[in-house]
């Protein structure tokens, strides 16, 4: 059972074309993904090429450095048992108590929806969860303002605090707590492997649309049971799923791959720099900036929250951490500007760019030409690749779920 996260604008289907043109343009090169994202391009890459993966996210940078730095193996299930469940219930010990009479009711709902279809005790359990101040306070643990003195502080209970009865369910949130504490507490060398499994344990547990920007609120018999179904999966049961079946790609060079997070432009532009150590006369970059006008980090701070675990302030009734990554490239206004600095900061660098960009995206919108920005900073520019695909929306524009579009893939070299 392959498990994966859902991903606005995955180049997941087009990967091997794209990586099959680089490879035959630039055999041997260093190839940098300046918008990593869940690393599509890259896996497709890192069996002939040395990979530097880059994203302004940290659960994505967690994703890069699981694949192409994290060692080889990923830890087995005995391995991984032995040193993160006695860990596990060491928080849960500490957690269980003061969520012990919000369980026992969550279980008779659950229980009740299952068995006959009875909902409605579902929905009134779950709409006077809703009603508390968030993120919560739980009688018996420390507050609020202790944890973000010192974020690792027991029991670890964020997700109990912010995310219970909302994304996930009671226990849901009691799981990924403890696992993420156990997880904090063990070698380096497999932290990023785990993380990850986490990270698509909670993926695939959370009752919300298939991203984090909004969840699933009870409001009627058919929404209640889907919402009682998700509550019934088992966050540690998706995660050992989720590390046994991890699939890491065979890397030409994992010693010499990176994974960074960092704002795409102001890491080229640091490249330029002449003592950055990431300056390569066999460097290529390629580049698949945002499209729309939708912040990436509305639709993924649940699991940015998971991977920074700082207990943030929370907004809006999606519960957004405060301070959330935004980029002018998903900004009308913008656009076009942002879009000049990052081609210039990439030609700055000496290296080639390849750069995907769909035709209705929201540059040409705007009325920007992508030909015209690149053929400014490099002497030879062409359209290398067209393909057609299928952009999922997952909720970011209004109408269908998702939207066929005519990709390009744009080359710049001197």
């Amino acid at each position: 059972m392959t498990m994966a996260i859902r991903y606005m604008g995955s180049k997941r289907l087009l990967a091997p074309s794209i990586a099959a043109v680089i490879d035959s343009d630039h055999p041997n090169a260093t190839v940098l993904d300046a918008f990593a994202g869940m690393c599509a391009i890259g896996t497709a890459l890192a069996p002939a090429h040395r990979v530097i993966a880059n994203d302004a996210h940290a659960f994505a940078a967690v994703v890069a450095r699981a694949l192409f730095v994290a060692p080889a193996r990923r830890p087995s299930r005995e391995v991984a048992s032995k040193e993160l469940v006695p860990l596990y219930k060491r928080n849960l010990s500490k957690l269980h108590e003061h969520v012990e009479e919000r369980l026992g009711k969550e279980k008779k709902a659950l229980a009740r929806a299952e068995r006959g279809g009875n909902w409605r005790q579902l929905l009134e359990f779950t709409s006077a969860e809703l009603a508390a101040k968030i993120p919560r306070t739980i009688p018996g643990i420390p507050a609020l303002g202790v944890y973000r003195k010192s974020h690792k502080r027991t029991p670890y209970a964020l997700f109990s605090m912010y995310f219970a009865s909302a994304y996930f369910g009671v226990r849901q949130a009691l799981e990924i707590d403890c696992l993420r504490y156990a997880i904090d507490r063990v070698s380096e060398e497999r932290r990023e492997y785990y993380l990850y499994a986490l990270i698509l344990a909670a993926s695939h547990c959370a009752a919300s649309p298939g991203h984090f920007a909004q969840y699933l609120v009870p409001r009627d018999e058919k929404n209640t049971l889907y919402i009682a179904r998700m509550r019934r999966r088992s966050v540690v049961d998706r995660f050992w799923t989720a590390l046994q079946h991890l699939r890491v790609p065979r890397c030409f060079d994992r010693k010499g791959n990176q994974a960074f997070q960092s704002d795409a432009t102001e890491l080229l532009t640091s490249m330029a720099h002449p003592k950055t150590a990431l300056t390569s006369n066999n460097l290529v970059i390629y580049a698949d900036p945002p499209y729309s006008k939708a912040q990436y980090s509305r639709y993924y701070h649940v699991l940015e929250t998971l991977v920074l675990y700082d207990y943030p302030d929370a907004t809006d009734k999606g519960r957004y951490r405060d301070g959330r990554f935004e980029t002018d490239f998903s900004r009308k206004a913008r656009v076009e500007v942002a879009m000049e600095a990052f081609v210039e900061a990439a030609a700055a660098t000496g290296a080639p760019l390849y750069l995907s960009y769909p035709r209705n995206g929201l540059l040409f919108g705007h009325g920007g030409d992508l030909l015209e920005i690149m053929r400014i900073h490099y002497p030879c520019v062409r359209v290398v690749a067209t393909a057609p695909l299928n952009h999922s929306t997952m909720g970011g524009a209004p109408g269908s779920a998702s939207v066929n579009v005519t990709e390009d893939v744009y080359y710049g070299s001197r």
